[in-house]
């Protein structure tokens, strides 16, 4: 599999720096508001990743909620399927309800599972931008 790489303009990063050294260079009071500055990234950052692994937890959760929901709908299929309809030729009301219930249920189940691939994509973009690009703010 072939690895996928970006280009990450290093001009803004330069500025950024070059503004950091005349701020560290300027006066010593600077310093402990930069202390406290960088003590409140790293404390912004353990929350972020905090959010992230219950994000994920719960993501977790979710599916395994998906999984069963399906099994319960294949159980209920087999279920209807096992029970004999009187000798009618029309189906009882309650019987065509019942399929309606279930169908919704599969068309639910089916746009959760959806839901949840979107939101592992963007989990791990999200994750991946610390990466690439440490010093930006996440967005919440």
């Amino acid at each position: 599999m072939a690895e996928e790489y970006e280009v990450v303009p290093v001009t803004p990063l330069r500025k950024i720096e070059q503004r950091l050294e005349k701020i560290e260079q300027g006066s010593p009071g600077y310093t402990a508001v930069l202390k406290d500055l960088a003590g409140m990234i790293k404390e912004n950052q353990k929350t972020v990743d905090d959010l992230i692994k219950t994000n994920s937890g719960l993501i977790a959760n979710i599916g395994g909620l998906s999984e069963h929901l399906g099994e319960l709908t294949k159980k209920f299929d087999k279920f209807m399927e096992s029970i004999e309809v009187s000798e009618t030729s029309e189906e009882p009301e309650e019987w065509t309800k019942i399929k309606e219930s279930n169908k919704k249920l599969e068309d639910m189940n089916q746009e959760l599972k959806d839901k949840i691939k979107k939101l592992e994509r963007k989990m791990k973009l999200v994750e991946l931008s610390k990466y690439y690009y440490p010093g930006q703010r996440q967005r919440g």
